[in-house]
Parts: C-alpha cells; sequence; structure tokens
C-alpha cells in the first residue's frame, strides 16, 4: 500500500501540536485550579480571622456574625460571593449559625481533634447536594474567651468549577484549531519541499533510452537535494555505460558469429547444389565441422565473457598453487615446444591463492597461448612468480612485442592485432575474458610493455596468512 509522505508530515505536524496544546492546557487547567483554591482559601481565612477577632473581643461567651455583605444570600448572578459560617462547640455540637445556613454544615471528623490543638483545617465535601469549600478556624488562635470553640466559614465551589469547565472548554477549542491550523500549515510546507523531489522525477522521466548522456540537472545546486541529484547522475551514467557495452557487445558477438554461420551455410549449400564423391562429401562436412568448432568456440567464449562482466561471485573457493598450475599449462605445450625449438622458463616459489582452480587455469593458459604464439622458433617464454603481500605471476615472450597503437586495446573484446587475424582460431576475447576473471578474483591483469616481446603481470591476494 502506498502511503503519502505529504499527507504523513501534515498528520505528524498536527499531531505534535496536538499533543503539545493538550499538555499546555492540561498544565494551565492545573495552574489555574491551584491559583483558584489558594485565592478562595485565602478569603475563607481572611472572613474567619475577621469574625474570630470581633468574636474574641467579647469576654463572655456570646457570639454574633456580621450578618452583613459577605455572609448575605446573594441569589442570581453574585451568588458565587455567598460565604456560610457556623460556631461550634469544642466536642464538635452546633452552636451557632449564619441566617444564611437554613441547616448546619457538615464538620468534618478530623477538624475537633485539630481544633484542639489548635491547627486551622481544610475541608471539601457535599452539603445539601452542593460542593463547598470550608475552613475551620479555633477561636483559641486569637482567644480565650471561647475557650475551645470553633469558626466554620465555608463557601459554595460551583463558581470555581464553573470557571475551570469554560476554561478547559476553550483550552480544547484552541487546540484542536492550532491541530487544523497546524496540518493546513504542515500540508502546504510537504507540499513546498515536495516540489522540487517532483521537477527531479519529471526531469528523469523525460529520459529515454538511446538519450545522449542523460543527466539530471533540476536543483543541483540545492544542498539538501545534491546528493539526491548527484546519486541519480551517477546510476544513469552507469545505466548509459552498461547500455552502450551492451549494444557494442550485441554488435560485436552479431560480427563474430556471422563470419562461421556465413561459411557453413556457404558450404552446406554448395554441398547440395548436386551430387558428389563420398570424398567430397567427407571434405564439406570437415569444413563444417571446423565451422561449427570456431563456432562454439566464440559462443563459450563469449557466454564466460558475459558472466564475468556479471560481477560473478566465486563460492566455491579452495586454495590454489598458482606454480602448479603454471607447469600444468607449461606441459600441455611440450609437444609443440620440441617441434618449434620454444624452451620455458618457470622460475619462484610456491604461491597459494584463494579461487576458482579452472578460471585461473584459463587465465594463466590465456597468458601462456599468447607468449606461445608470438614466440619466434627457439625462443623463450619464461613464467616467473614471486609472493609478498599479493601473488605475482609474470609472462614474457621474446616476440615482437605488441604494437604502440595496439596496447590500449589489448583487454578490449574482440581486439585482435595484426597477427591474431591471420589466426582463425583467435576470437579475440581472451584477455577480455582473462582480465575479467582476474577481477572476480579480487585481483587484476596489466600490460606491463615490451622487453623486448610482451610482458603480462597478473595481481592476486594472498590466499594463506604468512607466517
Amino acid at each position: 500500500m502506498i502511503r503519502s509522505f505529504r499527507l504523513a508530515l501534515a498528520l505528524r505536524t498536527a499531531a505534535g501540536v496536538l499533543a503539545l496544546t493538550l499538555l499546555v492546557t492540561a498544565i494551565s487547567t492545573l495552574a489555574l485550579r491551584t491559583l483558584l483554591y489558594r485565592q478562595l482559601d485565602g478569603t475563607l481565612v481572611h472572613l474567619a480571622e475577621v469574625e474570630a477577632e470581633a468574636g474574641a473581643a467579647h469576654t463572655s461567651s456570646e457570639f454574633q456574625f456580621h450578618e452583613g455583605v459577605l455572609l448575605a444570600a446573594r441569589p442570581g448572578p453574585s451568588a458565587e460571593l455567598t460565604r456560610y459560617a457556623q460556631l461550634w462547640t469544642s466536642d464538635g455540637r452546633p452552636l451557632l449559625r449564619s441566617r444564611n445556613l437554613p441547616t448546619d454544615l457538615m464538620l468534618p471528623a478530623n477538624a475537633v481533634a485539630s481544633a484542639k490543638q489548635g491547627r486551622v483545617v481544610w475541608d471539601t465535601g457535599l452539603w445539601r447536594g452542593e460542593r463547598l469549600r470550608s475552613v475551620i478556624y479555633p477561636l483559641q488562635l486569637v482567644g480565650a474567651a471561647h475557650g475551645m470553640h470553633m469558626l466554620q466559614v465555608a463557601a459554595p465551589l460551583v463558581p470555581l468549577e464553573r470557571t475551570l469547565r469554560t476554561f478547559v472548554l476553550l483550552g480544547l477549542l484552541l487546540t484542536l484549531l492550532a491541530a487544523a491550523a497546524a496540518f493546513a500549515v504542515g500540508w502546504r510546507i510537504a507540499g513546498a519541499a515536495l516540489v522540487p523531489t517532483a521537477e527531479i522525477t519529471a526531469q528523469a522521466e523525460t529520459i529515454r533510452e538511446g538519450t545522449a548522456s542523460p543527466t539530471i540537472t533540476a536543483h543541483a545546486d540545492v544542498e539538501e537535494f545534491a546528493r539526491l541529484v548527484r546519486v541519480l547522475n551517477a546510476m544513469l551514467d552507469r545505466l548509459d555505460r552498461a547500455s552502450a557495452i551492451q549494444r557494442r557487445f550485441t554488435a560485436d558477438a552479431s560480427h563474430e558469429l556471422r563470419g562461421p554461420l556465413t561459411a557453413l551455410r556457404g558450404e552446406l549449400d554448395l554441398a547440395l547444389k548436386r551430387d558428389r564423391s563420398p570424398g567430397e562429401y567427407r571434405e564439406s562436412l570437415q569444413r563444417c565441422l571446423e565451422e561449427v568448432i570456431r563456432l562454439t568456440r566464440v559462443v563459450t567464449d563469449l557466454l564466460t565473457l558475459a558472466r564475468s562482466e556479471a560481477g560473478i561471485n566465486i563460492q566455491d573457493q579452495v586454495e590454489v598453487d598458482l606454480r602448479v598450475v603454471a607447469e600444468r599449462v607449461a606441459g600441455r605445450y611440450h609437444s609443440f615446444a620440441i617441434q618449434h625449438g620454444l624452451r620455458f622458463e618457470l622460475s619462484g616459489p610456491a604461491a597459494v591463492v584463494r579461487g576458482d582452480p579452472a578460471m585461473l587455469e584459463r587465465i594463466v593458459g590465456n597468458l601462456v597461448d599468447n607468449a606461445v604464439k608470438h614466440s619466434p622458433e627457439g625462443g623463450t617464454v619464461a613464467v616467473d612468480l614471486a609472493a609478498s603481500d599479493t601473488v605475482v605471476l609474470t609472462v614474457r615472450d621474446q616476440g615482437p612485442g605488441v604494437p604502440q597503437g595496439d596496447q590500449a586495446q589489448l583487454f578490449n573484446r574482440f581486439f585482435r592485432g595484426e597477427a591474431q587475424h591471420r589466426d582463425s582460431n583467435s576470437t579475440g576475447l581472451g584477455l577480455a575474458i582473462a582480465k575479467a576473471a582476474a577481477e572476480a578474483h579480487g585481483g587484476h591483469l596489466e600490460f606491463v610493455g615490451n622487453d623486448p616481446g610482451a610482458v603480462f603481470r597478473l595481481v592476486l591476494p594472498l590466499g594463506v596468512t604468512r607466517s
């Protein structure tokens, strides 16, 4: 399922703002509640002190409330200013209450014990279905005229709770509005941020196969998108090179396969034009077989090269002694060397590498085969081995060397120098395959130069840990 980055970003922005504003609203509500309770408690204790001071001025046990502004019952909009007062004995019996109290208030259970110790008690509870906040004030704090009597002053909590509810609702409304605004802003910001990617995508979509040097230039100079553009351009460059290689490979393969197929068809057409003797048929079939062998060699080399260029991963790696490989390759040319007076010189210690034995033998065999083909009668083919941090195998001959104009193309596929053009068995793929196989083993193959014959060097990682 494809998700929208723009929608996700807008939703995350709105969710972040929603969470933040909810947190701010909750903290603000708690702070406001604390402030309102503190103000209410301050009002109640101040009224209790005023009434207690007034009562303490009497020397008798008589006590009278100031039935004035604060203790008056105030119906209507001013009802939140209503305050109640009641006087209690030290053992919790009601003595006197303000005229706006139709019944006695609720005295907290711990009020009597706390009052005897001279402590002020706060309480929040229900009275006749109404939540009240009250303070129980021991009169001994202002004088001994009334002994252990307690004064309770209370106020309804409805106004305070209404204020808190209004504040919470306003906070929630502002939270929703802020979240909606954040979603809209996030949506617009995400849209603006995605404009460059849309332009880069649109430019990439205009690139078609065969486009000359495809390159994306949109927003390449913007810091945040420069890396993306570089990566895309590098990928396009690799794809362009791969496409060019594929086209060249296809063209070269077609060219190389066309020759033996044309010759094969010509021989068959010629053989079928008229009846021939068994000897003539045999000669024709022999020539066809030679072309089939050549065709098979080309196809095998093409498949090997394609496998190498695909970045093959050599799975079954074993330890291989390159000296043993070189001896085995040289042994294959023993009869040829005797006939042409060639001499093989193999020097150097055992050199162990890890890899595919068949592929490694093909690399060495290709280098030795080229050296043998270009060596003159009575010449020497030298194979030198050296092992240090890497294994180095050098093959040199005493032939005419590689012409200056051919050296840059030695490892190109299907490239054949003048001498190789005269060799019908050469496909021009040997060195290309050897180079690809060397790189697949983590090494490299290079042409060193003429000394005076051609000198090639194979470098591979050491296959064992040196002690």
